[in-house]
């Protein structure tokens, strides 16, 4: 077949066409050579088909194609448009098209009726948003093709676009102040009001604490300044979620545990708390994966599960590289050993407090120096977190 490609450049024969050209040159040197007219016949009806088919192919393709997606990042579940816009860029009347998109590798057709000289056509249709993951749609292309389909001629419009389908996520309520590893630091102006490390020099408000006043500052700027101080006792939640397919069981667990850690991490960023979160032992965000709530998503909107570390491999992980963490969230699935529970949860105290996030376990478990919540869908995480902040 790479010998054959030079000719498919230069003259666009589909299999088909291919097929029906190789007849027609057999059937016509067989017919020659034996002087069979019958095969002459048949020869010349291949011969003439693909040399018809040749000017539904021709011809410069003078049409303006542009895609939107709308939007281009969207929750499991939520509607997702491509909205194709077909123009007529020349002076005259065309006649009717079909324009190809492909969404990943499935192709879609849209017919475009004959368009006067500056028209457009709109064309809009769903995208797939059931489950998680990164679609690719495009690149758009122009097609003439013959009635036989002996010919095809594409050529492409429009880039390639992603669509971001991420998983399903709710907000839980944030931990209760956590300890503070340097009193000193760090801050910032999002740290909240408090009592505990001096952040900057402001101007006076009115219920600011009079013992606060800064009397020299005062003096040089000519109105009273405060000091202001904010507490820097925020939780820095971990949150990893457990990688081995064995272990969760069913592709449907796995999932409810990628929506679970991304309530858990996307909370913490709404909160204005930090997060690290961990895939097995592959970091999504954390010290030296930062990233926004956007990002987060994006990122685990394309993690599978695999083989995998055990859990306590992942918990030392998180230990090694995120050594700010002052608790830890893990989501495990229900097939997870009772020894690697234990293995994991003895290590994650050494950072703090630990909450073990069991997904449709056949039955509870009590695990030592762990807050364990059992949970079978996304609504249920979000009741019993809440409880247990509470």
């Amino acid at each position: 077949m790479s010998r054959l490609a030079p000719l498919r450049r230069f003259v666009p024969l589909t299999g088909t066409g291919l097929v029906v050209l190789v007849a027609g040159v057999g059937f016509w040197i067989l017919g020659w050579r034996l002087g069979w007219v019958e095969a002459l016949i048949v020869a010349a009806g291949c011969l003439l088909a693909v040399l018809v088919a040749v000017p539904f192919v021709v011809g410069r393709l003078r049409l303006e194609v542009s895609r939107d997606l709308e939007p281009v990042r969207v929750m499991e579940g939520e509607p997702a448009l491509a909205v194709l816009t077909v123009t007529n860029t020349t002076s005259r009347p065309l006649s009717p098209r079909t324009v190809e998109d492909t969404v990943d590798d499935q192709r879609l057709e849209v017919e475009v009726g004959a368009l006067k000289p500056g028209e457009s056509m709109e064309s809009v249709y769903n995208l797939p948003t059931d489950r998680r993951g990164r679609h690719v749609i495009g690149p758009a292309m122009i097609v003439k093709a013959d009635p036989l389909g002996l010919m095809r001629r594409e050529v492409v419009q429009t880039r390639q676009d992603v669509l971001w389908v991420h998983p399903r996520h709710r907000v839980v309520a944030s931990l209760p102040v956590g300890f503070a590893k340097d009193l000193e630091g760090p801050t910032s102006d999002a740290s909240p009001a408090g009592d505990v490390a001096f952040h900057a020099l402001r101007e006076y408000q009115v219920g600011d604490d009079y013992r606060h006043i800064h009397w020299l500052s005062t003096a040089r700027a000519g109105e009273v300044m405060v000091r202001h101080y904010v507490d820097n006792r925020r939780p820095h939640l971990g949150v990893v979620l457990h990688d081995r397919r064995a272990d969760w069981e069913d592709p449907d667990r796995y999932e409810l545990g990628v929506r679970i850690a991304a309530s858990l991490s996307v909370s913490s960023m709404v909160h204005r708390q930090p997060v690290s979160t961990l895939h097995g032992t592959d970091t999504i965000l954390g010290a030296r994966h930062a990233g926004t709530s956007e990002d987060l998503l994006d990122r685990l909107t394309e993690v599978r599960a695999g083989e995998g570390a055990s859990l306590a491999d992942a918990v030392g992980h998180l230990r090694r590289t995120e050594l700010q963490v002052s608790a830890t969230a893990l989501v495990v699935g229900p097939g997870v050993a009772r020894d690697d529970l234990l293995a994991s949860v003895r290590s994650a105290r050494r950072l703090g407090r630990v909450v073990l996030v069991r997904v449709d376990a056949p039955e509870p478990l009590a695990v030592p120096g762990a807050k364990v919540l059992e949970v079978a869908a996304l609504d249920e995480l979000v009741a019993a977190w809440n409880r247990m902040v509470r």
